[in-house]
């Protein structure tokens, strides 16, 4: 087994089973969540790294500090000329759909620099079937006019996870992405039919689910949600336990998929753990599960 940059390459054991970002503009739009419906959220630090475009979000640790990293994302922060803002925000206002002044649209747009927000990619009508997939291309690279744009499903988990008043750091370090690393996506080919649907959105009318791998529990059919694993236990073990299959039912094999795992857990004592799980087939094609991890 090799790592790279926290990803592995697992072997199954068992065969179970916006063309720019315009958020500075002030239209109105879909549902703004209040204060009080996001304040029970479990608390997180949001840490968008500029230069290398590479979003990372923490956890406290048992001393109080913000030292555990449990989720990263690749984005696209401001390009020349519309720098991303550096400096310490707090999230404000969250939106389902964001018009912006151009007449575009973003989905889970979630504000915390006056009009600098979190975002999908741009769409050209409020449709999650029409994405700008030219610039869905562009993540990894600076190429908004100030907003941090993020795929569907990592820009919903901020919408989703993160409450009011959440804590955002923009700072700059091309040489370190962050401690989880920079995901990458899928490229969106113009001849692909598929290509104005971000392939992360889980949205059931979305093509791209129609060749979404699935993850699961080796060995575990019935209880695919859960790992159980013995105090002491390597993370061989843990990614050894996680299967991935393709749409078609078919395991993969060695090296023909990737899996992450990002969370606050610790093997080497006794409790339990919320975890998350990413698994890219062949075709890049990510999926992703909450899972909960028993040391016992």
């Amino acid at each position: 087994m090799r790592r790279y940059s926290g990803i592995f390459y697992v072997k199954k054991i068992a065969a179970f089973c916006l063309a720019v970002c315009l958020c500075l503009g002030i239209l109105s739009d879909s549902t703004v969540l209040t204060a009080e419906a996001k304040e029970t959220k479990q608390a997180y630090l949001i840490m968008v790294n500029r230069a290398a475009n590479c979003v990372t979000v923490y956890v406290k640790d048992a001393n109080g500090e913000w030292n555990v990293p449990v989720k990263a994302f690749v984005c696209s922060c401001g390009r020349e000329g519309h720098e991303t803002p550096l400096g310490t925000f707090k999230t404000s206002n969250y939106y389902t759909w964001r018009q912006m002044v151009d007449g575009s649209y973003g989905q889970y747009a979630v504000r915390f620099n006056r009009g600098i927000m979190f975002h999908s990619i741009p769409y050209y009508t409020k449709n999650a079937g029409n994405m700008e997939w030219e610039q869905f291309n562009l993540l990894g690279e600076a190429a908004s006019l100030g907003c941090v744009r993020l795929t569907c499903a990592d820009a919903k988990w901020i919408y989703d996870n993160c409450a009011v008043g959440t804590e955002v750091i923009v700072y700059d370090d091309a040489e370190n992405p962050g401690p989880l690393g920079k995901p990458e996506e899928v490229k969106l080919a113009a001849e692909n039919p598929m290509r104005q649907w971000d392939p992360t959105d889980l949205n059931s009318m979305n093509p791209w689910n129609q060749v979404r791998p699935t993850l699961y529990v080796t060995g575990a059919a019935e209880m695919d949600e859960v790992l159980m694993l013995p105090v002491g236990a390597s993370e061989y073990d843990i990614y050894n336990a996680i299967g991935l299959i393709d749409a078609a039912g078919e395991a993969y094999g060695l090296g023909e998929y990737v899996i992450s795992i990002s969370g606050k857990y610790d093997l080497n004592k006794q409790g339990i753990y919320n975890i998350s799980v990413r698994g890219v087939g062949e075709l890049g094609v990510r999926t992703e599960k909450n899972m909960t991890l028993y040391v016992i």
